[in-house]
């Protein structure tokens, strides 16, 4: 069998992202001691996008605890949390800002971190993600 060379390309950025997303299909937990159930606990998100010209949200850091690999899923205790975040445009020379956003967090919500950009600046905010 003979791969050319764009087919070697699109099999190695096909692998990384596949193991990418594996590595961020864990929750990482950003408290002590066992896990608690959902109702007591709060779950802050990222925002995953590898697709070329998307944009991706992770995680780099839970009260000034920093993160190692970057985490797309946290869980918390319930209160005052302030998470460092990562903006990274997927395009070439691509755009990439670091910033931080607060939350006051209840348990058992769900919340999404996201981003608007202008130009050249990013802001971060947080919303609640609706119940399912």
């Amino acid at each position: 069998m003979n791969i050319t060379a764009s087919q070697n390309v699109v099999l190695t950025v096909s692998l990384c992202a596949l193991l990418f997303l594996v590595g961020c299909a864990t929750q990482y937990q950003a408290y002590e001691g066992q896990k608690l159930p959902s109702d007591k606990v709060a779950v802050v998100k990222g925002n995953l996008n590898v697709l070329p010209g998307g944009s991706s949200v992770s995680i780099s850091s839970v009260d000034g605890k920093p993160l190692s690999p970057y985490q797309q899923s946290v869980e918390i205790l319930p209160g005052t949390h302030v998470f460092g975040v990562q903006y990274r445009l997927n395009l070439a020379g691509g755009l990439v800002a670091n910033g931080r956003v607060a939350i006051d967090s209840q348990a058992g919500k769900r919340y999404q971190i996201d981003s608007k950009k202008d130009g050249d600046s990013v802001t971060f905010y947080i919303v609640e993600e609706p119940l399912k």
